[in-house]
């Protein structure tokens, strides 16, 4: 691909800037003309490109064809100079003037004291009618940190109250007991994702802090009195089910204990057995190594071993655990992180997760994922097996991982017709 050009969504996302900076209207950043159609739109480079400017958003403006063509391959800075010369010469005073680059660092680096926090946060409750805790977490709200709430205000409620919003239901134990029999007996298929504050009830992590007696929703369930549509792990249950897995297997590993092979989770038998090792020797199945034994160096022949059977290069870090006998755990313990090991082991992936994207890389990674004529994701799970960012990834630049996908489906479509 010529990376000469912006790609759709570049394109896409210098729009919606321009539009939300002229109030609906898309206009030349040059001239001002109002553009009503794609063909009278021209993407350019601030930077010129000839120049080492890169085809990315914050290099990205709109043109009308007059202006495009008069600025050519120029620089921006070096097109208004030459402009404010022309005026110059030709008798006209030239205002001084400051250049948006100069403004936006002149922000980034001010100090951010209560007034601007209080300056910022009113102008986006202007803008959104409300503000909570996760937008001061996302990038594209251009919000100061959170850490800053804390500083100023104390808690998110005294900072809605100083704006004249409504704050937060402030929950006791009385009020969340009286919300949860209300809502269980209109609701008998009671589900944890129903603890939103849509329905007027607390969040599980509220419940929980205030009924330490309850370590979890079926608890809650079970106290309310509901029936639970999920099996219920008795450790006599859980030695019952894996004793009858072993025998067809000689041994159950950590991979194994999951619900299509009738087994409980791995949380499930910490819980009852404290280690691998120990639930491992009571249903009489072959014990794994423990992972305090394992050094560096037995990691590594292993390493060699897998690379003798089948090759140094996989398809993905999954790819490459599903061969080898240790957890990503014991690797993490003895080399600090995964890439340290696959670096000092020579292991090649094809595909590999960033740990963090820009809302470029993940607008791009989104089309290029439908323009191959994949469906959207229908649940968030899928993400990660479809090479795709993660749920918080895409939230720190959207409201709910959906929004893209499905914008940039509608994007298609229209491009298509």
């Amino acid at each position: 691909m010529n990376d000469r050009f912006f790609s759709d969504s570049v394109q896409y996302q210098a729009v919606l800037l321009n539009l939300e900076k002229n109030n609906g209207q898309l206009k030349c950043a040059l001239c001002g003309k109002i553009l009503v159609s794609k063909s009278e739109c021209h993407f350019d480079h601030i930077l010129a490109y000839a120049k080492g400017g890169k085809s990315s958003l914050d290099n990205c403006q709109i043109l009308c064809s007059i202006c495009n063509l008069s600025k050519s391959d120029k620089d921006m800075q070096d097109f208004l100079l030459e402009e404010k010369a022309k005026r110059f010469m030709a008798g006209e005073n030239i205002e001084v003037d400051i250049t948006s680059s100069q403004k936006n660092s002149s922000i980034t680096n001010e100090k951010m004291t209560k007034e601007r926090f209080d300056e910022i946060v009113s102008e986006f409750i202007k803008n959104k009618g409300d503000i909570k805790k996760v937008d001061f977490t996302r990038d594209k709200n251009g919000l100061p940190s959170v850490a800053y709430v804390t500083k100023y205000y104390g808690t998110m409620n005294e900072l809605k109250l100083a704006f004249g919003i409504k704050p937060d239901v402030v929950w006791n134990r009385d009020d969340i007991w009286k919300c949860l029999v209300d809502y269980s007996k209109l609701n008998p298929d009671f589900k944890q994702a129903d603890l939103v504050k849509a329905n007027n009830l607390p969040s599980l992590p509220c419940v929980l802090s205030h009924f330490p007696e309850y370590k979890n929703f079926s608890d809650i369930k079970i106290a309310l009195g509901l029936e639970l549509n999920y099996e219920l792990w008795s450790k006599e249950k859980v030695v019952e089910a894996c004793k009858k897995y072993l025998k067809t297997n000689n041994k159950i590993t950590q991979k194994d204990l999951k619900k299509e092979n009738g087994l409980p989770t791995a949380k499930v038998i910490y819980n009852y057995f404290g280690t691998m090792q120990n639930f491992q020797k009571e249903i009489g199945s072959k014990v794994s190594k423990s992972r305090e034994f394992i050094s560096k160096e037995e990691l590594v022949a292993e390493t060699e071993k897998i690379v003798c059977k089948w090759g140094a290069t996989f398809k993905s870090r999954n790819a490459f655990l599903d061969v080898f006998p240790y957890s990503l755990s014991v690797i993490m313990r003895r080399f600090g992180s995964f890439d340290s090991f696959i670096e000092q082991t020579n292991i090649k992936l094809i595909n590999t997760k960033k740990a963090k994207y820009t809302k470029q890389e993940v607008d791009d990674s989104i089309l290029m994922y439908l323009k191959e004529g994949n469906p959207i994701p229908t649940s968030a799970k899928q993400l990660s097996s479809l090479n795709l960012p993660s749920v918080s990834t895409i939230m720190r630049f959207y409201d709910n991982w959906k929004e893209p996908f499905i914008i940039f489906m509608k994007m298609l479509s229209f491009t298509s017709k």
